[in-house]
């Protein structure tokens, strides 16, 4: 299932009434997998269902954010961020589910695989928001550590997909595809 996944969409932090009839339309048409990942447990609570409900409905998978671990059973999908990615030394849900974990060097891919993490965001690619990119040479050397599929996150587009596959990857990630069908 991840291992045919292309583009995986992250929520919004806080997510407008708006905001979901573009998650629907985006969830349908575009993304394969949805992480959800809210500013405060007040959004997750007022989201967290509807989402999960829309991925049933859909017949995709849904992923919850590490930051929001102690508001899910240990029976969900989840993504680990790379601070807590650090923090095991294995697996913390059962292989039933899947687990992520947001990579930005090697010493974080190593430890994802050691875990056995279904797939890796490996970020940022670009720069953005003060934040130096890796680039996509570095994309390529930690896609080359892992033994999971990885996705490229950080100011990525629609059309940044070939670059991704070209360079060792299995997609794209982002916030932007929620809204921005680019």
């Amino acid at each position: 299932m991840i291992t045919e996944a292309r583009v995986i969409g992250i929520t919004p932090g806080i997510v407008q009434s708006n905001d979901f009839e573009a998650i629907k339309k985006s969830f349908e048409t575009t993304l394969d997998l949805l992480i959800l990942r809210f500013a405060s447990e007040k959004e997750f609570n007022k989201n967290f269902s509807n989402l999960v409900t829309l991925g049933k409905d859909l017949n995709k998978q849904v992923v919850v954010n590490s930051r929001h671990i102690n508001l899910i059973s240990q029976n969900f999908n989840l993504h680990l961020t790379s601070k807590d990615l650090m923090k095991y030394n294995e697996r913390p849900i059962s292989q039933n589910n899947i687990l992520g974990a947001s990579c930005h060097n090697e010493e974080e891919v190593l430890r994802a695989n050691k875990i056995e993490c279904d797939y890796l965001l490996i970020s940022p690619i670009n720069h953005s928001k003060g934040k130096s990119g890796l680039g996509w040479d570095n994309f390529n050397s930690l896609t080359s550590l892992s033994s999971r599929p990885c996705f490229a996150l950080g100011g990525m587009k629609k059309k940044d997909l070939p670059k991704a596959l070209a360079h060792g990857g299995n997609g794209i990630a982002g916030i932007s595809f929620i809204k921005d069908q680019s």
